[in-house]
């Protein structure tokens, strides 16, 4: 009796203890840090719980160990699909299921945000992959669970977790890439990157019998790759990137000393665009004249700063960015003291009157 006793005690014990640990298989894209939250609990605790992850990336279908406290109420289970109903759209279904669309995006490549229908079924995991057939590349529809391994970097989706104050430039110039290219892995993202998104930076080609581990958000050092056409794609990049940064501005009212939407002057809306890029200029237009180099009309580009005497001829006092360049004329967007941001033209008599000089300042 006695014995028997004990070993229901026992039996009481481990139940307890299984009720305060949860278990949780890794999928694509997830850190310690999101899953932590997701469940409520500090990093520290899982890797007190887990410690053979401290030292090496997370890996995907790798079971972790979720310590879950004696107070913790309930915690969110996620299925496996999610049925489109109407109202539904990925950034609603990421927040039902506290994903990032990003883990959508990555979970249903075929699925386009825009295009979502009612009944369309969105995965909320991926820890399988369907073997297709060799010869008619149709599915036949066997699934090899996915296992811990250690594959060549070649064969893993390169991802960045996108910290506070970090642009597309400043990510693309990090990894050795373009922000053309990092926009056509990532077509959900518009303009501003928000804290914690997932950005896929290089995809893999995964092996179906074995898993890929997660690469870790600072890339190990590598040289530098050089596109075709080097610096001037560089330049390009970052030309297109201000002047898509300028043109949210369109519309906001002039504003003497203005530096933000409440309103610009001319040098305060050049100054913040260009932080987009990580470059400070100074904040007057007489002064941004004297940065970078002149060059003549004949070689004017996208991203070249454009300078007028608009108060007197001896002194340059208004500046713009030019936008689009063409045989005959050069357009550039400023803020003016009548119509605020706005689109020009050199071609206007008013401004052809009044041209200074041309400054070339990304390099």
């Amino acid at each position: 009796m006695k014995r028997l006793f004990v070993v229901v005690c026992l039996l009481v014990s481990i139940q307890l203890i299984c009720a305060q640990e949860l278990k949780h298989k890794v999928s694509y894209g997830e850190t310690v840090y999101g899953i932590a939250k997701k469940y409520k609990v500090k990093e520290k605790d899982i890797f007190d719980a887990n410690p053979s992850i401290k030292e090496k990336p997370l890996a995907i279908g790798k079971v972790l160990t979720i310590p879950v406290k004696e107070d913790q109420s309930s915690v969110l289970v996620v299925p496996q699909t999610h049925t489109i109903a109407k109202g539904d759209s990925f950034y609603s279904i990421a927040r039902k299921y506290q994903l990032k669309v990003s883990d959508l995006q990555l979970y249903n490549p075929d699925l386009k945000a825009e295009d979502l229908k009612i009944g369309d079924v969105v995965k909320l995991k991926s820890d399988q992959y369907v073997i297709a057939d060799e010869e008619t590349g149709t599915s036949n529809n066997s699934v090899v669970e996915i296992l811990d391994s250690n594959e060549e970097e070649d064969d893993q989706d390169l991802i960045h977790e996108v910290k506070p104050k970090e642009t597309l430039y400043r990510i693309a110039k990090k990894y050795h890439t373009s922000v053309k290219e990092l926009k056509k892995l990532n077509p959900e993202v518009k303009r501003n990157l928000p804290i914690g998104y997932h950005l896929i930076i290089k995809r893999g080609e995964p092996s179906i019998s074995t898993t890929i581990e997660e690469i870790a958000v600072v890339p190990e050092e590598k040289e530098d790759i050089v596109s075709e056409t080097g610096n001037e794609a560089e330049v390009s990049d970052k030309a297109t990137i201000l002047i898509s940064k300028a043109s949210e501005y369109l519309g906001v009212r002039y504003r003497s000393g203005g530096t933000t939407t409440a309103g610009f002057d001319c040098s305060g809306l050049m100054c913040t665009t260009f932080r987009e890029v990580d470059m400070e200029l100074p904040r007057s237009s007489y002064e941004m004249a004297r940065y970078g180099f002149k060059v003549d009309k004949t070689e004017a580009q996208k991203g070249d700063l454009i300078f007028f005497y608009t108060t007197s001829k001896s002194r340059i006092s208004h500046v713009g960015m030019i936008t689009e360049v063409t045989d005959h004329d050069i357009k550039f967007i400023h803020s003016s003291t009548s119509s605020g941001v706005t689109i020009s033209s050199l071609s206007e008599a008013y401004y052809k009157k009044r041209f200074a000089q041309i400054s070339r300042v990304l390099n």
